[in-house]
């Protein structure tokens, strides 16, 4: 980070994810470090850190994040805390060493004034942390990490609070001791890259992978990119937000499967990116037209789910009594069956009749004690047959 070099997540990189097992982890090193034997040279490997240059036009030299973009967010709001610390204890001089070495590019213009500068969607938060600003939106991962490293940082203070001395030693620690190897690339397709080294790793969602491959139909203009991120996949990817305003990957993949299936083939959950991949990978394939299909049966699935209403009132008392029963196997048909409806090729009559017959045929079933496993098969098939 203390470089010239600018360092830009690409969008197909997770969201940042790291909790509080990896922060405590991270932190119980530092300690380790910093209770090592003076004149001791103990450092701790921080792993590699892999990157692909930017081939778009740029006056800095300019690097994609293709591995390792979870550990230099991380370090990054590590130094973060310890500058906002600095400052809260009359050290202006430190913090501002901290943050035109680390942080920022001071005399460039942004965005080239940032040295890490994030995905969409985690980018507003991160900056609002660098430039310690006030931020309006949905407080996640990145402002805990923070949290977390301000109030170990403030544990360590002695009674009459930090010494710019104690404080600098900190920084030293942080920075010079905690290594990493850079690796660079040079390929025309860093999402390759990418796949490749995350074959061995942590697995991507389905859904991860799903969008991975929506985006680079875009092409590697990381403008163009995240321009369709904010315009189509956001909105897409919002109808499966949680309480908390965090992305539910599990439901979104369970969607695309679903999607799929309700055209009445049968698809594993892991073959889910697989399937969908092989069906739309043509020279035709229109990823803006997709998206927007998909959109249109994200809320369909919502009313099948219960999480939005529908506009006629008994399709909602006919899926609420359905939802009793407790079996999802039944979406890949009633999503297939809703799609009618909003076609104008099924009467809401018609499908609020075909709904209460698989009540029906569930409640029987049930009732005769007769197992509920082939349901994810056969309402797949039944889908063939409308």
């Amino acid at each position: 980070m203390n470089s010239p070099n600018r360092y830009i997540i690409p969008v197909f990189q997770r969201y940042y994810s790291w909790g509080l097992p990896e922060w405590s982890q991270l932190w119980e090193n530092l300690l380790e470090l910093q209770q090592s034997e003076e004149g001791d040279a103990m450092t701790h490997f921080m792993g590699a850190l892999v990157f692909v240059p930017e081939t778009a036009a740029s006056n800095m030299p300019t690097y994609l994040v293709i591995d390792g973009q979870q550990r230099l967010i991380t370090f990054s709001l590590l130094l973060c805390a310890l500058r906002n610390v600095a400052r809260s204890n009359h050290c202006p001089e430190l913090a501002a060493e901290i943050t035109d070495t680390y942080l920022i590019h001071p005399y460039r213009k942004i965005p080239e004034h940032f040295r890490l500068y994030p995905r969409q969607r985690d980018r507003e938060e991160y900056l609002a942390i660098l430039k310690h600003a006030a931020y309006k939106g949905e407080r996640g991962s990145i402002t805990q990490a923070l949290i977390y490293f301000l109030r170990q940082i403030q544990a360590l203070a002695p009674e009459e609070g930090f010494c710019e001395d104690a404080l600098r030693d900190l920084f030293y620690l942080i920075s010079g001791r905690l290594e990493f190897v850079y690796i660079t690339l040079d390929d025309e397709n860093p999402y390759r890259i990418f796949k490749s080294l995350n074959s061995t790793g942590v697995n991507l969602s389905e859904a991860d992978l799903i969008r991975n491959f929506m985006l680079m139909e875009i092409g590697n203009d990381t403008a163009a990119q995240d321009a369709f991120d904010d315009a189509y996949w956001r909105p897409l990817e919002q109808q499966f937000v949680d309480d908390k305003g965090q992305l539910n990957s599990r439901d979104l993949s369970y969607f695309f499967r679903d999607f799929l299936m309700a055209d009445g083939r049968y698809i594993p959950l892991a073959a889910t990116f697989y399937n969908f991949e092989r069906r739309y990978h043509t020279d035709t394939f229109d990823v803006q037209a997709l998206t927007i299909e998909l959109q249109e049966n994200a809320q369909l699935y919502n009313v099948i789910r219960g999480l939005q209403p529908h506009a006629n009132s008994q399709i909602n008392r006919a899926l609420h009594r359905l939802r009793l029963l407790n079996t999802r196997s039944t979406y890949p048909l009633l999503l297939n069956l809703l799609r009618r409806v909003e076609a104008k090729n099924l009467s809401m009559k018609a499908f609020v009749n075909c709904v209460e017959l698989i009540g029906t045929f569930l409640r029987q079933r049930q009732e005769a004690d007769e197992p509920s496993r082939p349901y994810s098969r056969w309402f797949v098939a039944a889908c063939r047959y409308l």
